[in-house]
């Protein structure tokens, strides 16, 4: 299939199969040699380029990537490095008076595009404050939701994702928020419940993206102003009160939004956007409870995660993460559902461990603080001592997680045993088999493994601070002791090595081998000598 389009120079082109288009495209971004453009020329090129693209998109801009890769070939081309401003205005006004769809289409991908390249793009008060409302009124088109190939749909989607950029890059005044009224924000949580069920779900993220960055502006907008309340000035919360039980998918999608998110820019900026609006929820009354008690522990999964998991770079991110945390387990269903409340205690006080080892952020301090405040958190601290208070001194340790939660507590709230790390046994089968009638230097008998056990603060990563630290006075003299009492002593340096949960702290390193202490006493007396 072949069509022709004549430019404004009165060329004619017609294009037979993908192959040419491509070249066409090419030769229209060619600058011509010799003398310099003129501005009509210039003019001329954008124009034609705009013109071939949007008569053969059907054909051969079908996919979202084929049309990326002709917009490419414009921004990295000779016209655009050197004349971008001027395209830019020509591309405003062509959005403004072509009423050609395709046209259309292209030519907001274009300033999507660049965009992205440029942020201060988005910034420029006056282009985009005229551009607003065209994009509004695609947003406004009634579409079938089944039928996302027509042209409608993807001008749409389009139209949403440029008005996020426009909100995410610019402070938009009260006066500018005013176009935003009650009904239009009510008519993008509509959209978001009519798509639930789309099998691409690109459209349905890009609206809740375009809601948070909505709630944020009103909340910027409204600081200062004390003559209304936060839910008066917020437009975005006012609208889902009236419609909690109408609004569930859009809870429901932020949660798996922010489960989902990469370690990308723009995914770390609509983090932020979204847990700004769920800590609004959280601390409303009338919406702590919008969300249903399988999504709070989903988030609390995502927190555990997160909170951990985010570099230095990241940290604000970090502490909106630990500001909403907070609310999270005590505004909501939560302070009545203990879920994974041990991980989560464990998880704050990592963040806030070790601080003779690296510099603690004194923001992240004070939200741990706040958290570990919160009355969940002092009725486990209580629990913990009561349990402790009942432990006789010398049991075995319990097992330990990975995470080095006790086992009993790993997988709280989850519904499944948790994996923990077994502890060594081969000590008290030594002791059972081999060396309960073996007496010590002082004629003591040993009839259990806490005879031998003794507290130890040495080093997990230093096996020389375990083999070397300082024995009890029985054994002060390694050449003293018999054969029996080396391997006695070998022994209980071992299980003081595991008891004191140092075979926890890392996986990279492994503990040290029971014969390895047998080897260092007998190096320590001189009957074994190591090779030259």
């Amino acid at each position: 299939m072949s069509l022709a389009m004549e430019d404004d120079f009165g060329i004619v082109y017609v294009v037979e199969n993908a192959q040419q288009f491509w070249s066409e495209l090419d030769d229209i971004l060619t600058m011509p040699r010799g003398a310099p453009p003129t501005l009509r020329q210039l003019d001329g090129m954008m124009s034609r380029w705009l013109g071939i693209c949007g008569i053969y998109h059907e054909l051969y801009l079908q996919t979202p990537l084929q049309l990326e890769h002709a917009v490419d070939l414009l921004l990295d081309s000779e016209l655009w490095a050197f004349h971008s401003e001027r395209m830019c205005e020509n591309l405003t006004e062509t959005a403004k008076t072509n009423t050609d769809p395709h046209a259309q289409l292209v030519t907001f991908n274009v300033l999507l595009r660049y965009g992205q390249r440029k942020a201060d793009f988005f910034r420029a008060q006056k282009r985009w404050a005229t551009l607003v409302p065209l994009l509004m009124d695609h947003m406004l088109v009634e579409i079938d939701e089944n039928e996302d190939g027509v042209i409608e749909a993807k001008l749409r989607l389009v139209g949403v994702r440029l008005l996020y950029e426009v909100c995410r890059w610019q402070k938009l005044s009260v006066a500018e928020l005013r176009v935003f009224d009650d009904s239009f924000i009510d008519y993008l949580f509509d959209l978001v419940e009519q798509t639930r069920h789309v099998q691409d779900e690109t459209f349905n993220y890009s609206v809740i993206r375009l809601i948070v960055a909505f709630n944020e502006q009103f909340m910027v907008a409204s600081i200062g102003d004390r003559e209304q309340s936060g839910v008066e000035k917020n437009r975005v919360l006012r609208v889902l009160m009236r419609r909690l039980g109408s609004s569930k998918t859009f809870g429901e999608n932020m949660i798996f939004m922010l489960n989902r998110a990469q370690r990308t820019p723009d995914d770390l900026c609509m983090q932020l956007l979204v847990l700004k609006l769920i800590y609004l929820l959280f601390t409303t009354k009338g919406t702590e409870e919008y969300f249903y008690t399988n999504d709070l522990c989903v988030l609390v999964d995502v927190f555990l995660r997160e909170v951990v998991d985010l570099d230095e770079d990241s940290e604000s991110l970090r502490h909106t993460y630990l500001r909403v945390l907070h609310p999270l387990l005590t505004k909501t269903q939560l302070k009545d559902v203990p879920y994974k409340r041990p991980q989560i205690k464990y998880a704050l006080e990592s963040l806030v461990r070790d601080s003779r080892i690296h510099d603690i952020n004194p923001t992240t301090k004070r939200l741990v603080e706040r958290c570990l405040g919160g009355q969940w958190c002092v009725q486990l601290k209580k629990a913990d001592d009561v349990s402790r208070s009942s432990t006789p001194s010398d049991t075995v340790a319990p097992s330990r997680s990975h995470l080095g939660l006790p086992a009993s507590v790993d997988g709280v709230g989850s519904g499944t045993p948790g994996k923990s790390l077994k502890s060594c046994r081969s000590a008290e089968n030594l002791v059972a088999k081999g060396v309960n009638g073996v007496n010590g230097v002082n004629g003591s008998r040993v009839t259990r493994v806490g005879a031998v056990r003794r507290p130890s603060n040495a080093s997990a990563g230093s096996f020389s601070g375990v083999a070397t630290a300082a024995p009890s006075p029985s054994t002060s003299n390694p050449r003293s002791l018999t054969h029996a009492g080396k391997e006695l002593l070998a022994q209980s340096m071992w299980t003081d090595y595991m008891s004191n949960d140092h075979h926890i702290l890392t996986t990279s390193i492994c503990p040290p081998n029971p014969m390895l202490v047998v080897n260092y006493l007998a190096l320590s007396t001189g009957s074994l000598h190591l090779p030259p």
